[in-house]
């Protein structure tokens, strides 16, 4: 908890400092919520992916970009003095910042309630949440990269918008995606729901699939760090 408080603390006085990085996000993601409300398709079902991707988004570049910085400065091996360990540090930067983009997705959805009906269910929040838990794999994966190649956090913005068209807000998907990952997992689970077509296999599936890459990625990056030190730690 003291953890929790402590980086919530960093992180608020970080987006207080720089602001402006903060309010372009926010109406980056604004404008693209235009271009999703403008394609074909069902608009709740696409603002519900485009929604699910702005928390995703997050979820899958602050732990590499938390190493990159430690790297790039030299201070990454203080992080292992610490009480607390690296995949602790980072899993709580990345709840931090998910709480923070949240406020991003609200204020989308209340533009986007202005102009479509929207209808809320207590379902949507597990997918929510289990999609973040499987893509949180994915942003192990991408750390332990970073551990290897300080400059991989460059190409997490490109993996954060191939993401994007994953999430099928913009383009429909093709039936062979729908289970390549958390992402469109859960999109597609959210467009049977609303059809109500969703079965209990639908939700087993999708549970199934997002804890895989959660277990798979932190081993993964466990594997990585444990190894670590036969890597240069600045570059």
């Amino acid at each position: 908890m003291k953890l929790i408080k402590a980086e919530f603390k960093k992180s608020l006085i970080e987006a207080a400092s720089y602001y402006p990085d903060y309010i372009v996000g926010i109406l980056t993601d604004i404008l693209l919520l235009v271009i999703v409300m403008n394609t074909e398709g069902e608009q709740e079902e696409k603002l519900f992916a485009y929604v699910l991707w702005i928390l995703v988004n997050g979820v899958l570049s602050e732990a590499s970009l938390c190493i990159s910085t430690e790297k790039q400065q030299g201070t990454l091996q203080n992080l292992m003095i610490k009480p607390y360990s690296i995949m602790q540090i980072i899993s709580v930067k990345t709840l931090v910042w998910f709480l923070l983009n949240s406020v991003k997705a609200c204020i989308c959805i209340g533009i986007a309630s202005l102009f479509i009906k929207l209808s809320f269910r207590f379902e949507y929040f597990y997918i929510v949440v289990l999609v973040c838990f499987g893509c949180m794999g994915i942003s192990y994966i991408l750390s332990a990269l970073t551990l290897i190649f300080t400059k991989m956090a460059s190409f997490v913005s490109i993996v954060g918008y191939l993401f994007l068209f994953l999430s099928g807000s913009i383009l429909s998907l093709p039936e062979y995606l729908n289970y390549t990952n958390p992402l469109s997992a859960g999109s597609h689970f959210y467009a049977r729901m609303i059809h109500h077509t969703a079965s209990v296999k639908d939700f087993f599936i999708l549970m199934m699939l997002c804890a895989a890459y959660f277990f798979i990625g932190k081993s993964v990056f466990a594997f990585v760090f444990q190894r670590s030190k036969q890597f240069k730690w600045t570059y």
